[in-house]
């Protein structure tokens, strides 16, 4: 269990991190449509399987390293992430997670950003320790926590690098960046991406997601593409989640993270 300090200096990341936020939406916009609640217990054939995803990701078969000592989840992501970040809180605090540091924005990159946006790299290097701090945002000495032998990762970027690159080596790149960032001893979820109108693009970035992170080791990819397809699950512009979605972004993160700590 981690130290008062340590959870301190977990909430003053989060603080710092979120003067980072501006609120803009260059994703094409978040419109939710409404709707009462998916299923999303026991899933079922109402997603064309009766496997949830912490068995279609494998994380049901093999237990993260040291996941009983993890305590703690950072998750860094884009505006889906964002939309959804009451859901993802609600689903670790009934998992019995006792920290969770959320930072997310709309249009994050995996590796690529700017003074308003860091790149996921940036965020996760600040919150490591490893990166400068950035600017507003106090003494690093104070806001960021040292000590990750507790933490669960997850990635949830890669929807704004679709088709930005010339080549896939560059993707890969941008993801070898993206892990070398996050503790080595940390387990890893990398969320995979969906994108209803450049499903090409987007098959070729989980592609590459899914070779590193078997290269990587200690790390599962949560499957949101496979129920993102489902009518109702994604908005009127295919990426984002409709507001019954968002409760199934968070279960499919949740359900792979609880599988993979084997809780």
């Amino acid at each position: 269990m981690r130290s008062p300090r340590s959870v301190a200096l977990i909430l003053a990341a989060s603080a710092a991190l979120a003067l980072l936020s501006t609120g803009c939406d260059a994703e094409g916009g978040s419109s939710a449509d409404a709707g009462g609640p998916l299923p999303t217990i026991g899933l079922g054939f109402e997603f064309g399987s009766a496997e949830g995803p912490g068995v279609i990701s494998g994380a049901a078969e093999s237990q993260a390293e040291g996941a009983d000592e993890i305590d703690t989840v950072v998750m860094i992501g884009d505006s889906i992430t964002r939309a959804s970040t009451d859901e993802l809180h609600e689903r670790f605090e009934q998992m019995g997670l006792e920290n969770v540091l959320i930072e997310s924005q709309n249009s994050k990159r995996m590796a690529v950003g700017s003074s308003g946006n860091p790149s996921g790299v940036a965020i996760a290097s600040y919150i490591t320790g490893a990166g400068t701090v950035p600017e507003g945002t106090g003494d690093s000495d104070d806001a960021v926590d040292n000590d990750h032998s507790n933490e669960l990762w997850v990635v949830a970027l890669g929807t704004n690098d679709v088709n930005q690159y010339s080549s896939p080596d560059q993707i890969a790149a941008a993801v070898n960046e993206v892990l070398g960032s996050v503790p080595d001893g940390s387990p890893v979820v990398w969320v995979d991406t969906y994108l209803r109108d450049r499903s090409d693009g987007a098959n070729l970035v989980n592609s590459i997601v899914g070779d590193r992170i078997d290269r990587r080791g200690n790390a599962v990819v949560a499957p949101w593409s496979f129920f993102a397809v489902t009518d109702g699950v994604v908005s009127g512009d295919g990426v984002h989640p409709s507001d019954s979605g968002k409760e199934v972004f968070a279960f499919v993160v949740a359900d792979t993270v609880q599988a993979f700590l084997d809780r």
